[in-house]
């Protein structure tokens, strides 16, 4: 994955020439060294472009050096990003992986160059050391040993774990050295290690703690709160004749500066795919978001997190956010089950936007009487469009006004962590560039079974000679990782076990019309309703009859015209590049989540008293819908 490392003294590329990072000039460009010694400033959106045109297609995993990042960063995590470091606390970081100094320092030396965890491990060396496995058996007895020693109330250290380990192994026959010992030490997760040791109320104080009681975050991005929200607000179709109900607001909070990381509005339910779209929005630059909108901002705010907290939601515990946050290094950590008072920065983040949102039109309120006073039906006047451009207003605001619980604004806190009066204090975050690569660790995740024919998912069938040998040497019950473009069904994306790499693989029905996951499943039903087996061929048909009955009848219901906004909303994103097929090229548009062109302004002409419809019977019915209380607000 591609990232720009915005360090002193990285090395990055600028108008095709690689020079140094000198130091950071605000949030929006570098000043560069070049080889000659002249300096340059570099605006950050320049070298995401020139980033973004040298991307591989595929990403090689190293899944032995990948499972040896947490051990590493349990170690060197104190260490990271610190600008001077001690030769002892180098020396101890080593020796809790059982690693010599001068490998400790080249695992920096890796770091400091990408700006990864990714590159803290070395790289396995094939057929080498590395590739072999502990013994099932002799793995049982360090987890015995470890259970009896340093997972207990006794507080044994870790030299007594290494006597019992190696005296037990010895017994069995096994011959294992001291660093892999050590690794098992490293790798026993903190929780786990303050549960047993220290017990249950004294891990749960330090890693749930009560409202009001949050424990002090350092500095920007280290912890994120995200949670999704019904807005209330009706909002209307794109031609603005029909009310087609409230949408879904996803908000992702900094905790340290109180800044919103992300958000992504859609008429979608939330998902997997909602979450990761706001995530993506979160940690991508926000110049898109600007640019597309006509907003003029300071909203500086981007980059890897340290820890996402969430609510139980599938979307929030599943396979997908699990695999992802692996890949991305950060942590979960989950609110306790009936306890919604443990997400209180998002809570109230979501009770500021309500009342916000109570003095726009289309303004549903929080309570049944607020709704008939509101009446929303007759007041809405924004489009989905018009309501994600406003919604990033309010939250200017927000960012400009001061928060009590910090003394400042949330802009003015996020800024002061790295710059002050005499410059740069802190390094900028690494910079994330926009590509597929990126973005499909955001996609759904799935397992599927290899069979004869390739993978079926969904009743579609896929294969490409990317995976021939896969399918011809498969074994019985193999399973293999699969990620899906949410808004493109005719390919997916395979983890070739063979590779170590992600395969793009087609779907083998030639001519299926491009749909969402969304629009896939919803055919589906309607061919069980129909009582037809869901083939490709019946799936192809009813997606294009469904788009056609859309058209005709959006201008006669509520329902239709919700299903055009969101097959409209689908489209856009999937059609600015974001979410394109990797069968266009390697070339990644940058796509802001919301999915709403460039080109196409917001409109904020407001909604007639009486809208013109085909719906509208003649004029005694019209008349018949007009209120008293209408007829005096028209004459006022």
């Amino acid at each position: 994955m591609t990232m720009i490392d915005p360090r002193k003294g990285a090395k990055v590329k600028f108008g095709g020439v690689e020079m140094k990072v000198v130091t950071a000039k605000g949030f929006d460009s570098l000043t560069l060294l070049s080889s000659s010694g002249e300096y340059f400033d570099a605006p950050l959106a320049d070298l995401e472009k020139e980033a973004g045109g040298s991307q591989k297609a595929n990403v090689v995993v190293d899944p032995i050096r990948q499972s040896k990042i947490p051990a590493y960063m349990n170690a060197f995590g104190p260490l990271l990003g610190r600008d001077r470091l001690t030769k002892k606390e180098v020396e101890q970081a080593g020796k809790a992986l059982g690693i010599s100094i001068s490998s400790a320092y080249a695992a920096l030396a890796r770091f400091k160059q990408s700006g990864s965890t990714e590159d803290l491990p070395p790289p396995t060396r094939p057929g080498g050391r590395g590739k072999s496995r502990i013994l099932p058996k002799a793995e049982q007895i360090i987890q015995e040993c470890l259970e009896k020693t340093l997972l207990t109330r006794r507080n044994f250290t870790p030299r007594t774990f290494y006597r019992k380990a190696k005296r037990e192994l010895e017994k069995a026959g096994f011959e294992v050295a001291q660093s892999t010992l050590r690794g098992r030490v490293a790798r026993i997760p903190e929780h786990k290690w303050k549960k047993a040791r220290k017990g249950y109320n004294e891990a749960r104080r330090t890693d749930h703690p009560i409202a009001g009681n949050y424990p002090e975050v350092h500095k920007p991005l280290d912890v994120i709160q995200i949670d999704h929200w019904k807005a209330d607000i009706e909002i209307l179709s794109d031609d603005r004749l029909t009310v087609i109900g409230r949408v879904w607001i996803t908000l992702a909070i900094d905790i340290y500066s109180r800044m919103v990381f992300g958000l992504h509005v859609a008429i979608d339910a939330p998902s997997t795919t909602t979450l990761g779209l706001a995530m993506i929005n979160g940690m991508l630059r926000k110049d898109a978001v600007a640019t597309k909108y006509g907003i003029e901002w300071n909203n500086p705010i981007y980059g890897p997190i340290g820890r996402l907290e969430a609510d139980n939601a599938g979307e929030f515990t599943g396979k997908s956010i699990r695999a992802t946050a692996d890949y991305f290094h950060f942590r979960l950590k989950w609110r306790p089950l009936g306890a919604p008072q443990y997400g209180g920065h998002i809570e109230r983040l979501n009770a500021t936007l309500a009342e916000r949102f109570k003095e726009l039109p289309g303004a549903t309120g929080s309570t049944p009487t607020e709704r008939k006073a509101f009446r929303p039906e007759m007041t809405a006047a924004f489009t989905l469009e018009d309501l994600v451009r406003h919604v990033w207003l309010l939250v200017d605001e927000y960012h400009n006004e001061v928060h009590t619980g910090i003394g400042m604004t949330p802009l003015e806190k996020f800024k002061s962590y790295y710059f002050g009066p005499n410059g740069q204090k802190h390094r900028l975050p690494p910079i994330y560039v926009d590509s597929l690569e990126f973005r499909r660790q955001w996609y759904p995740l799935e397992t599927r079974s290899l069979q004869r024919y390739g993978i079926r998912i969904d009743h579609l069938d896929y294969y490409s000679e990317n995976i021939s040998l896969l399918v011809k040497n498969r074994k019985k019950g193999e399973r293999v990782q699969i990620r899906r473009n949410p808004f493109d069904v005719r390919e997916i994306y395979v983890l070739h076990p063979g590779l170590n790499e992600w395969v793009t693989v087609a779907t083998r029905h030639l001519g299926f019309p491009v749909a969402s996951i969304f629009e896939l499943q919803q055919a589906r039903k309607e061919a069980l309703k129909r009582k037809r087996k869901p083939t490709p061929e019946v799936l192809a048909k009813i997606i294009d009859e469904q788009n056609r009955h859309i058209e005709e009848a959006k201008k006669k219901t509520k329902t239709a015209q919700r299903d055009a906004a969101r097959r409209s909303h689908h489209g856009r994103i999937r059609r600015e590049g974001g979410t394109t097929s990797s069968s266009g090229g390697n070339r990644i548009e940058i796509v802001n989540m919301t999915g709403v062109s460039s080109s196409e302004a917001p409109k904020n002409t407001p909604t007639p008293l009486i809208k013109s419809s085909t719906a509208n019977g003649d004029l005694a019915s019209i008349l018949a819908s007009i209120s008293d209380d209408d007829i005096e607000d028209i004459f006022e």
